[in-house]
């Protein structure tokens, strides 16, 4: 079979019709693509940009080590010297008394590490794994619409690298297109979350002081007047570091005429917990905006369709969700496909009603976790707990396996979760009891 993965500055060389078009060649197009390959499917992945590219996002967790072992992903990871993850912290701004939940305390994981990643690295590592298991992967190549036949997907209109149109037919469409949510805007499905009306505005740093010993690696969660930020140590002294900022704040300061950086210095300003680990380092590229950063799509399959990933919903990455949920997103959408596909019938929507379900109900567990955080109760309760009882410790191994990702099934955390809530209102209701 000829293929070209986008070596080459002519048009790629693809064919009129594939088992399966995969919209995307981030982590939840990778993986679906290799996963169906493996399963004798033949796939196309069609990437806009090229690879290297920049992409935030770059905390892992553990629970999706079992995924990328079944790749024989876990060796590339290591061996590209990625920062391994033991944990979190989270502190408030000024830095006193940081909580840390390390993986291996939890009660149900299984790893007790994941890596913190430089995406631009990561997502070509999966895209050259993809390359080489033999799927036909184009970069460079953006899909106009998705192509319907009486309600149902039937393939692809291109855009080639070489401004040429190309349209190619799919018994399968898999929109991993992430924030750009193709299927989302094209079928009007794509909706606002209204509770998490937030920006995001994001850098990266060089030599950035860090912690010590396996807590080299660990992210920094810390909550702030404004929203929260992160610091996300790389292997050789980098980091990312990002704030999530309420919308109202933001656009205060952008009326009275400040621009992202005099906003960015502010931040700072206000959080020595994390502009303590910056003296010294300098930004090693432009600091980036991000807007609409929560939404969720009405539907996440239709017939010949499915959306995984960022693609069909996108909750706040407080919890380093994102790369998790897509990776394990693909894993179980694989399966509905594989089903269909090896049966000789055209996928439909309800062949993926199960996949939708649990990423619902996965959903659900994050979202409910995210609301409270952004409740400053929540956050005392959940970042300063009374340590040394046994309840307490009880609890804080339940929160730490949905740190780590375990979150299914989800009947085991909600309780953890439904009990914080109780104590961020019990510690409401104290503090107007005792208001003069």
């Amino acid at each position: 079979m000829q293929r070209d993965h986008g070596t080459t500055g002519g048009p790629p060389a693809i064919r009129e019709r594939y088992d399966v078009v995969v919209i995307g060649g981030g982590p939840a197009g990778t993986t679906f693509a290799r996963l169906l390959e493996r399963r004798g499917h033949d796939v196309l992945i069609v990437e806009k940009s090229r690879h290297p590219r920049f992409c935030v996002g770059e905390s892992l967790l553990p629970a999706t080590l079992p995924i990328w072992r079944e790749l024989g992903l876990y060796e590339r990871f290591e061996a590209a010297g990625f920062a391994r993850k033991y944990g979190a912290y989270f502190c408030f701004e000024d830095g006193a008394q940081p909580e840390y939940f390390h993986f291996d305390d939890g009660s149900r994981v299984r790893d007790p590490h994941a890596w913190e990643v430089p995406r631009s690295q990561f997502d070509h590592l999966l895209w050259d794994a993809a390359v080489e298991a033999g799927i036909t992967c184009i970069d460079r190549t953006s899909v106009r619409e998705v192509v319907f036949e009486d309600g149902r997907a039937t393939g692809v209109e291109l855009r080639l690298s070489d401004d040429s149109r190309r349209r190619v037919g799919a018994r399968l469409v898999a929109d991993c297109s992430g924030r750009a949510t193709l299927l989302g805007h094209q079928l009007g499905i794509r909706e606002r979350d209204q509770k998490l009306d937030k920006i995001a505005l994001y850098c990266h740093y060089d030599d950035v002081i860090r912690s010590s010993g396996d807590d080299a690696g660990t992210i920094g969660i810390v909550a702030t007047s404004f929203g929260w930020m992160w610091l996300i140590p790389f292997a050789g002294g980098g980091a990312s570091v990002g704030a999530l900022m309420h919308r109202s704040w933001y656009r205060e300061r952008k009326q009275a005429g400040a621009d992202k950086d005099a906003i960015w210095a502010e931040v700072l300003a206000s959080t020595p917990a994390v502009s303590h680990r910056l003296i010294g380092a300098a930004p090693v590229r432009p600091l980036e905006a991000t807007s609409d950063f929560q939404y969720r799509s009405r539907r996440l399959a239709g017939d010949g369709w499915v959306a995984i990933g960022d693609a069909g919903a996108f909750v706040d990455p407080v919890f380093s969700s994102g790369v998790h949920l897509a990776v394990t997103g693909a894993h179980a959408a694989s399966l509905a496909a594989d089903a269909s596909l090896a049966a000789g019938r055209l996928p439909r929507a309800r062949d993926f009603a199960r996949y939708a379900r649990r990423t619902r109900g996965v959903l659900a567990v994050y979202s409910k976790f995210i609301y409270a955080w952004y409740d400053d109760d929540f956050r005392a309760v959940f970042m300063r707990p009374p340590h040394g009882k046994w309840g307490v410790e009880l609890l804080k191994r339940e929160i730490i396996s949905v740190l780590a990702g375990e979150v299914a099934p989800t009947w085991r955390v909600l309780p953890a979760i439904e009990i914080l809530l109780g104590m961020a209102r019990l510690r409401r209701a104290g503090r107007g009891a005792s208001a003069p």
